[in-house]
């Protein structure tokens, strides 16, 4: 398989379809257990996303794979290595300026350490388009957010005391 390095947007896109899928989980399970989960399912979620074949829902969606440095899916272990830095506050961040800087494979410290890189399979598909849902999908993360809060606080009264 060939080496197609995939745009920053199309990568971040990938992250904010998942970053809303963790979050949906958390706050369903959150609602069911009368307690906020959601962080940690997210943070679960994000760590195991990558697992079946190198890809995520996110990844399926944009035509992204992360590969090992012989251009096959990754293992499990690997993906899961490499999704510890986009749990941790901030680095999220510092990941995407680190794969801005890395002109050739745009690898991220994650990717560096687990010895993976992402791959685009469907090279075709404009990454400008990404920056537009991108922005589209951090307007429904802060929505998410946002509503998770009052759902608690409509649940809990007690908390705002």
């Amino acid at each position: 398989m060939d080496f197609n390095k995939p745009g920053p947007n199309k990568r971040v896109c990938a992250f904010f379809i998942d970053s809303i899928i963790g979050q949906i989980f958390g706050v369903l399970f959150s609602i069911a257990l009368a307690k906020d989960i959601s962080w940690i399912i997210w943070a679960v979620y994000i760590l195991f996303k990558d697992c079946i074949s190198g890809q995520s829902v996110g990844k399926y969606i944009v035509g992204t794979q992360v590969v090992d440095e012989d251009n096959l899916p990754a293992k499990y272990f690997n993906t899961i290595i490499r999704n510890i830095f986009m749990i941790i506050p901030l680095l999220p961040l510092i990941e995407y300026i680190v794969m801005l800087r890395d002109k050739e494979e745009a690898r991220r410290i994650g990717d560096k350490i687990a010895k993976t890189k992402v791959n685009d399979l469907k090279p075709q598909a404009q990454d400008s388009t990404f920056l537009w849902i991108s922005v589209a999908l951090l307007i429904v993360v802060a929505a998410i957010k946002i509503g998770t809060v009052f759902i608690f606080i409509k649940q809990h009264p007690v908390l705002i005391k």
